[in-house]
């Protein structure tokens, strides 16, 4: 049988897996299905990927292999009520929904219907993406293969325990706005020293991306790196000797055990 998968939205993270399963070769447009409540998005995706588009979930959802639910978190009850009773033991769930647990999910399902939650981050929409997935009750090895395949055409892919979903939020999920908001405070920091606008822009840009894909591409630790960089006396440790001092490690650590917390009260309150 053909494999086929059907994405419910079509909103950037549905369009950047879209994209990225064509890109792959593994998967066929005929093979894609979109849905969405906005016909003028589907009329894009249809026009730009070539696949198939519908505005009925239940339809679209009949003969796929994979069902990816891509939906905003406040929407899934309702998605799930519709498409819940027309879903197969023999068809995959898959919810990049952030907070919401497998087995609420699993709650409209029937039975042994296996289902894989996934935390996936921005970069996707570059094919440079950190996914990280957790598997459901019913959901098996071979389920868990199939997740990977999808996911890895827009990035990397991490098998995690579910329990620890709501630290990869903080970690990689939330990961690309902290990056960013380093990037803002060190264009800042290079006009407030006399830099045009412009300019601080382009180097801050090529220092994250050119530090990112060393990192990325490195064997190494990134403290290692760090040090490389980081002469006795030189300019650089005296940079860090101030953010040292202000307790940045510490701010990190803060921030991202508040993002954490945070990701489990959204949970709870899908509940």
């Amino acid at each position: 049988m053909t494999k086929k998968i059907v994405l419910v939205g079509g909103g950037n993270m549905g369009e950047a897996l879209v994209a990225g399963l064509i890109r792959s070769g593994h998967w066929k447009p005929s093979q894609i299905t979109v849905c969405d409540v906005r016909h003028d998005q589907l009329a894009n995706l249809q026009l730009r990927y070539k696949v198939k588009a519908s505005a009925d979930n239940r339809w679209a959802a009949r003969d796929a292999s994979i069902i990816l639910l891509a939906v905003k978190p406040q929407h899934m009850t309702h998605v799930l009520e519709d498409l819940g009773p027309v879903i197969r033991q023999t068809q995959l769930v898959l919810s990049i929904a952030a907070g919401i647990p497998t087995k609420l999910i699993e709650k409209f399902l029937a039975k042994r219907v296996p289902v894989i939650r996934i935390m996936p981050n921005t970069p996707a929409l570059i094919g440079l993406g950190m996914a990280a997935i957790a598997l459901g009750r019913a959901a098996e090895e071979s389920h868990e293969k199939l997740a990977r395949g999808v996911m890895e055409t827009v990035g990397a892919v991490v098998t995690v325990a579910e329990k620890d979903m709501d630290a990869v939020t903080a970690v990689s999920g939330s990961g690309p706005a902290y990056v960013f908001y380093l990037a803002e405070a060190m264009r800042d920091a290079g006009v407030a020293l006399g830099l045009a606008p412009h300019v601080a822009d382009v180097l801050v840009r090529q220092t994250v991306k050119g530090a990112g894909a060393l990192l990325s591409q490195s064997h190494e630790e990134a403290h290692t790196l760090r040090q490389r960089v980081t002469s006795p006396g030189g300019t650089t440790e005296a940079a860090l000797k101030i953010m040292e001092k202000a307790k940045m490690r510490a701010i990190y650590s803060k921030a991202l055990k508040r993002a954490a917390d945070r990701s489990r009260e959204l949970s709870r309150a899908q509940h």
